[in-house]
């Protein structure tokens, strides 16, 4: 008796002690930063200031000492706009497009993330587990997804599509082409994707958790982006139906058109271009929008949208974000300190996605996997907090 005592007492100290580990590596997991992209935007000015400046000194344009001082000022150009996106603004200079990149290119990443998360929680059927985004799970379940960017620079929004995708546990490789009027953009976006890899010079020297939430989402580029040199005000290459953007606009499960269309909104060649790229996307393709709330650049999306047979899935007017907390702004001050306002944190944006219908039935019910799932429910509860009369949208197409 007293040894059967004995063994309950032991078994019972030794499930508290498995408790209590369990609860001690918990806490430590829950002290651990998030994963910031302040941090990987530091990362990657600390990586490019000095290249930059090692490539103007050799060719005698800026002295060392200057690059920084153009920085300034071009930060405090772009700062000057009322909205994000407001100002046009080019890029071929290096100063330009480390500005870019400080002011802009996490506020992107995250606005690009935000709307697909809003969208697929707004367009899925947690009781059924069906969903709008029915030809895009397909190629998730393949394994492999196409994203084309248009006047993306940084590729910012591509990045914002692999954060989605890592959001809900989604297990596909990404395919991925931008066009922009800057070629110079390539460059810097081949240098961004390397700083993902974060390559440890010592073997001693442990990750942070920014550096291997960012590597997480380089390992689901499937290859390097391709980099087309085009605009939509000269639209030559886009009336060809066999050339490498048209190939690349139809393979496109997504194209994102973040803050480009304002800019050439008024241009007369833009109505034809941006009808010839709807009308090259693939039955079940996405077509997100972002763009200021000010101009006439949404009535002209809309309208083009429903002149091409599109369906809009998921419509904000004015659409406003901030920042996550954990984004603290003192993670960029070596980089803002000399400005003149401060790196934004809030913004107003409309945000449209778009899809084009096809008469394609896929039912998710048995490949919803449990993260998911939980992931969407967290969505749709965020989407009733922020908007009192959000639906659950359930179109008559799938």
């Amino acid at each position: 008796m007293a040894a059967a005592d004995d063994a309950k007492v032991e078994r019972k100290v030794s499930v508290e002690k498995v408790e209590k580990k369990e609860a001690s590596e918990k806490k430590k997991e829950d002290d651990l930063p998030r994963p910031a992209l302040y941090t990987f935007v530091q990362e990657l000015l600390d990586a490019l200031f000095p290249k930059n400046e090692a490539k103007n000194a050799a060719v005698g344009t800026v002295p060392e000492n200057n690059i920084r001082k153009e920085f300034t000022e071009q930060c405090n150009k772009l700062n000057e706009a009322k909205f994000l996106g407001l100002a046009e603004h080019s890029y071929e200079d290096a100063s330009a497009r480390l500005a870019y990149i400080l002011l802009h290119f996490t506020q992107h990443t995250y606005l690009v993330n935000s709307v697909l998360s809003d969208a697929y929680a707004a367009c899925t059927n947690l009781q059924s587990r069906t969903t709008v985004f029915n030809e895009l799970m397909r190629s998730v379940d393949w394994g492999r997804i196409s994203v084309f960017s248009f006047g993306g620079g940084p590729a910012a929004d591509v990045v914002g599509v692999l954060m989605w995708l890592h959001r809900f546990g989604f297990n596909a490789r990404v395919q991925a082409a931008a066009a922009d009027t800057c070629k110079q953009w390539e460059s810097t976006v081949n240098a961004l994707f390397k700083t993902m890899q974060f390559e440890m010079p010592d073997k001693d020297v442990q990750p942070t958790p920014q550096q291997k939430y960012t590597h997480n989402l380089w390992k689901k580029m499937d290859g390097n982006i391709k980099f087309f040199h085009s605009s939509l005000k000269s639209p030559t290459s886009f009336f060809k139906t066999a050339s490498k953007e048209m190939i690349a606009i139809g393979q496109a499960d997504i194209i994102t058109l973040p803050f480009a269309v304002s800019s050439v909104a008024e241009a007369p060649e833009t109505s034809n271009t941006i009808q010839c790229v709807l009308d090259t996307m693939k039955p079940g393709a996405l077509l997100v929008y972002l763009d200021h709330v000010e101009g006439s650049q949404t009535e002209l999306i809309n309208n083009l949208a429903y002149w091409c047979g599109l369906r809009r899935i998921y419509f904000m007017k004015e659409m406003p974000y901030s920042m996550p907390l954990y984004e603290k702004a003192e993670f960029l001050e070596p980089y803002s300190k000399d400005l003149e306002k401060p790196v934004s944190r809030e913004t107003k944006v409309t945000a449209i996605v778009y899809k084009k219908p096809s008469g394609y039935s896929y039912d998710r019910r048995l490949k919803m996997s449990k993260r998911e799932s939980i992931n969407v429910k967290q969505a749709q509860i965020r989407l009733r907090k922020t908007n009192p009369d959000f639906k659950l949208f359930r179109p008559n197409f799938y």
